[in-house]
């Protein structure tokens, strides 16, 4: 029994239809790749890696592009220059802080719009980690609700579970409320993390030598940006203009949270933010110390129940492992 001519035709148009997807995609692929606008090429390249998903260019190149291509690109999340923070720093002892002042400002520049949160009170900001760590992550609004918070913005580096999720492994090493979540023993990790006393550090450091210093809350991401007053990058920084999610402290304890937008979501001149740019607007800001944290589709700040910035992700936020959270003003580390 021969099919009817209108199912023969319907069969046909979608394999006509199968085929012309297929020919964009290679097309496409190939013309990105492999065509003639290198710059283009080197910013699709920068935006995977900088959000830690360099592994995606290999099938999305049709396996035009090499490993150690894609690995020249891979962005260093530790600068050995930066050292550590100096011992000055460490000590800072902000228990007497008790102003309960958060203020947003907008900051507006030629290729981004920066989004600025500062904390008078750096005890009241903790690492928040998914509660289902090993599987998935959880968006920052998802964690802000969770821990009862007011604010937050997504924290450090991540691994996926399978490519069926994203964020449920955070990488390096992570404390949150004196607790060790996850650690490499011995390791020198790209660490940010907050004192007990509310000072925050940045650097290459042990898991031994943050427990000497009192460290309750860590994440593990970089480069630094500003080391003990000095700003450290040089040129645009290497990793290329993308969402951006950086957090810093004043001398006076004022814990400084900066989210850049970019990936032209507001428009062709909105193309992000340089490892350069954030380190200036943190210097501008009165930065003695500040740190890149995770960026790209990543890059989310939370206040009062409401999203700030506009994530590039398509679906929304996107779920990561960890975040810097702000608590109410009345919690107290250990409450």
């Amino acid at each position: 029994m021969r099919p009817a001519p209108k199912v023969v035709r319907a069969l046909t148009g979608l394999a006509w239809a199968a085929l012309f997807l297929v020919y964009v995609w290679v097309s496409s692929a190939l013309f990105l790749f492999q065509g003639p606008f290198p710059n283009l090429r080197e910013f699709v390249i920068d935006s995977l890696t900088t959000s830690r998903h360099g592994y995606l260019l290999r099938p999305l190149s049709l396996y035009t592009l090499s490993w150690a291509e894609i690995r020249r690109h891979d962005p260093n999340l530790m600068n050995f220059n930066a050292g550590i923070s100096s011992a000055e720093q460490a000590a800072r002892d902000f228990r007497s802080v008790s102003d309960p002042t958060i203020r947003l400002e907008t900051v507006k520049e030629a290729t981004f719009t920066a989004d600025v949160m500062l904390v008078r009170d750096p005890k009241r900001v903790r690492v928040a980690v998914t509660k289902y760590l090993g599987r998935v992550g959880q968006t920052v609004s998802e964690m802000v609700a969770e821990y009862h918070a007011v604010a937050g913005v997504n924290g450090g580096a991540f691994r996926d579970v399978g490519w069926q999720g994203t964020g449920g492994i955070p990488l390096g090493i992570t404390i949150m409320n004196g607790k060790v979540i996850q650690a490499v023993p011995n390791a020198r990790q790209p660490v940010i993390a907050l004192t007990r006393r509310g000072a925050l550090i940045a650097g290459a450091y042990t898991l031994p030598q943050l427990e000497r210093l009192g460290v309750t809350q860590a994440i593990s991401f970089g480069p630094v940006l500003v080391q003990n007053g000095v700003g450290l990058i040089r040129g645009n920084g290497g990793w290329g203009y993308a969402p951006r999610t950086a957090i810093g402290q004043r001398a006076d304890g004022t814990i400084i949270f900066i989210v850049t937008d970019g990936r032209f979501i507001h428009g062709p001149d909105n193309v992000g933010a340089s490892l350069h740019d954030i380190m200036d607007l943190m210097l501008r800001y009165g930065a003695v110390v500040a740190a890149n944290l995770d960026g790209g589709s990543s890059t989310t700040m939370v206040y009062r129940g409401r999203l700030v910035n506009q994530p590039t992700d398509i679906l929304g936020e996107r779920k990561v492992a960890t975040a810097f959270i702000v608590m109410p003003e009345t919690t107290r580390p250990g409450a």
